[in-house]
């Protein structure tokens, strides 16, 4: 269901880190990790992480983006050796929730024909944007301000195909 007209109270994500400076274009993000579950106000708990998706049999798969619902046990991981590893809220988006989102918009900044970039636009004219970047399986998260550009890369591209 859309995300529109919806409260986001708090973004949980695993450890972030910048960016390693190979990967860095007009396309990176100031914020880096591997999947983010968004805690709405009415409860529902939404899960963002970066995706393949295959649009043509020939070609190696784009890279998108797969939002859907989930429950809290999306909030942690536990890994081959036994550790748990628990979401904690973002320390950089405590500034920006609760986070009234007034549109969402999906695009393809990569132009290869997935939605790779989501983007939150707040009442107050704050966006909250998602994007999956290089290398390949990595989620991208950046917050801005009114008046305010996460970076010079926000010109999201409307998806092929799309009116």
């Amino acid at each position: 269901s859309s995300l529109a007209d919806t409260t986001i109270e708090a973004i949980h994500t695993f450890a972030c880190d910048p960016v390693h400076p190979a990967w860095a274009n007009e396309l990176t993000t100031p914020i880096a990790t591997a999947i983010a579950v968004l805690q709405l106000s009415d409860g529902r708990l939404v899960r963002i992480a970066p995706c393949e998706v295959g649009l043509d049999s020939g070609k190696y798969p784009s890279l998108g983006l797969e939002v859907k619902e989930c429950d809290a046990t999306a909030l942690q991981w536990q890994a081959s050796s036994g550790t748990t590893y628990a979401m904690q809220p973002l320390p950089a988006a405590a500034a920006f929730v609760p986070f009234s989102v007034q549109s969402v918009t999906k695009s393809d900044p990569l132009r290869e024909g997935a939605v790779s970039e989501i983007v939150f636009r707040g009442h107050n004219g704050s966006r909250v944007v998602f994007r999956h970047i290089m290398p390949p399986m990595t989620l991208g998260i950046a917050l801005a301000r009114p008046g305010q550009a996460p970076n010079s890369s926000f010109k999201p591209n409307p998806i092929r195909g799309s009116a």
